[in-house]
């Protein structure tokens, strides 16, 4: 279970990693083609816009979940900073650091599911259709696990208090496994915990082979448009 939860952790560091290289080459390339700053921002808002409004709604939900209090929520990004799109946001109350953090990796964590079960269904279910309408599927699918990979990363705002309550629990469970105090699960949920791990590590591994794909995709096409050019 742990070489698949570090898998997991190491699965979303790179995934972070492409999916900002991905922004950015994608905003070059619609810079090239539009020649407008504007419009480019415009154009990558409406790509990724399922994956802002899985991203605000997330942070609303939990919030309104554990009973904190929202104000204005915003769906439109307005800029890209450092190759990182700038999306949506919702207001929420002032809360103690433990709420403050689920709420600020509310997105991950449903984005991650959400991968989950879309590259699940990649993988499974695309068999069983054929003609235009797998065609539609895996179009639709693919392009859902990109804007969603996208967009599933905390902002440095939401990030603020998680790394305080990560190190809270990370000494409280040092202090627990050198005391030799265990936590025993029964057989059964154990079990669905561990699948429930391996199958989020080999169903992210799909998302980032497609960010992948995305950054090699952008980069010919910056080649092509530097060779046009010359």
């Amino acid at each position: 279970m742990w070489i698949y939860l570090i898998g997991i952790i190491v699965e979303l560091i790179i995934l972070g990693f492409l999916s900002s290289r991905l922004t950015q080459l994608s905003f070059t390339v619609l810079m090239r083609l539009t020649h407008s700053r504007s419009i480019s921002i415009t154009i990558l808002t409406i790509i990724l816009f399922p994956g802002t409004v899985i991203h605000e709604l997330s942070h609303l939900f939990t919030a309104e979940i554990l009973g904190v209090h929202t104000g204005k929520l915003t769906l439109a990004p307005e800029s890209i900073e450092a190759g990182e799109i700038q999306s949506g946001s919702v207001q929420v109350a002032v809360t103690d650091p433990f709420r403050r953090s689920l709420i600020g990796i509310a997105p991950t964590i449903t984005g991650m599911i959400t991968l989950s079960i879309l590259s699940w269904y990649l993988s499974t279910q695309m068999y069983q259709v054929s003609g235009i309408k797998y065609q539609v599927l895996i179009v639709s699918i693919i392009y859902l696990i990109f804007t969603i990979s996208n967009t599933m990363f905390t902002s440095k705002e939401d990030l603020k208090g998680v790394l305080p309550v990560a190190l809270t629990l990370a000494i409280f469970a040092i202090t627990f496994y050198i005391s030799g105090i265990r936590i025993i699960l029964p057989a059964q949920f154990a079990t669905t915990i561990v699948t429930i791990i391996q199958t989020l590590a080999y169903y992210l591994a799909i998302a980032v082979a497609i960010n992948l794909m995305g950054i090699l995709v952008n980069t010919l096409l910056l080649l092509i448009f530097q060779k046009h050019h010359r």
